[in-house]
């Protein structure tokens, strides 16, 4: 009899005891990572012909350490008719200004510019896209586009890994302007 109660309390105390273990892991040692809702593209006069030119969007590391091994990955998604393969949408691999970074220090921040121009001319005409065409000017002519970041980051203390996965930016998210310096995430557009 006393096997049976030992058992009858071990058991959910040992799997309540993992749950509590896992929930602390992931929220307490895993990275923060925040992502601004907004994609903002410098003005044209303010063009410089590098990647500068390009839209960007802004991550700051929110967490209580620095986050380490940081591989970043673009996605540009074109909704379209359903095609011979049974796809609804085309995906595209999205070149970025950074696509690894060893260390984002804690309470610090990062841009990522998003180099439609790296992509290969043929993916681009194979989705029915001109290659001559920018990433603000494809947003706008195709309203269900959008870009997708995904952004993989290890703790520094715990070694815990975590994806994070952006907000879509589309046509609605995409201002021209610049990000308020700091740790803010917000964007202001140039005056017109």
């Amino acid at each position: 009899m006393e096997i049976i109660i030992s058992t009858l309390i071990s058991v959910p105390t040992g799997i309540l005891t993992s749950f509590l273990f896992w929930w602390w892991f992931t929220r307490r040692l895993a990275p923060r990572i925040d992502w601004s809702d907004l994609m903002a593209a410098p003005p044209e006069t303010a063009w410089t012909g590098t990647d500068h030119d390009m839209p960007r969007i802004k991550i700051v590391n929110t967490g209580r350490r620095h986050a380490l091994d940081l591989q970043v990955w673009a996605q540009l998604r074109l909704p379209h008719e359903v095609d011979a393969s049974g796809s609804p949408v085309s995906l595209i691999e999205l070149p970025t200004s950074v696509t690894w970074l060893p260390r984002l220090q804690r309470q610090s921040y990062r841009y990522v510019r998003m180099c439609l121009g790296r992509v290969p001319p043929g993916e681009l005409e194979r989705c029915g896209v001109d290659p001559s065409t920018d990433l603000p000017t494809l947003l706008r002519e195709h309203p269900d586009a959008a870009v997708r970041v995904y952004l993989f980051a290890y703790d520094g203390f715990s070694g815990a890994r975590k994806i994070f996965v952006s907000p879509d930016y589309c046509a609605d998210t995409l201002i021209i302007g610049a990000f308020e310096p700091g740790l803010a995430l917000d964007a202001r557009p140039v005056p017109t």
